[in-house]
């Protein structure tokens, strides 16, 4: 396969059908809880096609993970090549990883549901990490060759602008629940959106662009 993010199998209509009950029963139940017999009766597919269209629970379950990573790196992407400093450009990605994981909340809950797991990551996920680091550090650099960055280890300065953009996503839930806090609220989703953007400018700006 020539691109990570992107699955193996052709897109049919079955296809279609094993992705979406494959990811939402992987992110309610988990990868053990999810059964085949469960994936298939929630797609409308026969037993056998989880095995005939992906060839193992295992692949379709990293399927799933590639094409819910596909629209969020080429949202990322889009984000970081805009006109801007690398400032600037960095708390554009920060906004787009936040409004990416608002907008798909079965995603934060796959991801809790794999940490939760003890499992290794799947390769579309160790290499959509690799990719943001590798984007983000390469966006450090150019701001400290510029100024407007300042210094540091680019890849620990680079990391330390994803947990606040997608943080409150993966307790979206418990902040409901304890703070009333919701990302679903407008309000609530500009004022977050707002601290996160002005968070990463903070943590990563010289004292050229702070002043």
């Amino acid at each position: 396969m020539n691109d990570i993010f992107l699955t193996e199998a052709v897109e049919t209509p079955t296809v279609g059908a094993l992705l979406n009950a494959a990811c939402e029963l992987f992110a309610e139940r988990g990868y053990d809880g999810a059964s085949i017999r469960a994936i298939t009766r929630l797609a409308g597919a026969n037993l056998g096609a989880v095995t005939y269209h992906f060839g193992s629970k295992q692949a379709l379950y990293h399927a799933v993970i590639a094409s819910k990573l596909a629209p969020l790196r080429t949202r990322v992407d889009t984000a970081a090549a805009l006109p801007g400093s690398a400032l600037d450009r960095i708390a554009v990605v920060a906004a787009a990883l936040f409004d990416h994981y608002a907008d798909d909340p079965g995603l934060p809950r796959l991801i809790l549901q794999q940490i939760a797991s003890g499992r290794p990551a799947p390769p579309p996920a160790r290499a959509w990490i690799r990719h943001l680091a590798g984007l983000l550090t390469g966006l450090v650099r150019e701001g400290q060759d510029d100024g407007t960055i300042r210094p540091g280890d680019p890849l620990f300065l680079a990391l330390g602008v994803v947990p606040p953009a997608i943080f409150v996503h993966l307790i979206r839930r418990p902040l409901e629940e304890s703070l009333g806090l919701s990302v679903d609220d407008p309000a609530t989703r500009a004022s977050m959106r707002d601290h996160v953007i002005k968070g990463a400018r903070a943590a990563l700006a010289s004292d050229r662009e702070a002043a």
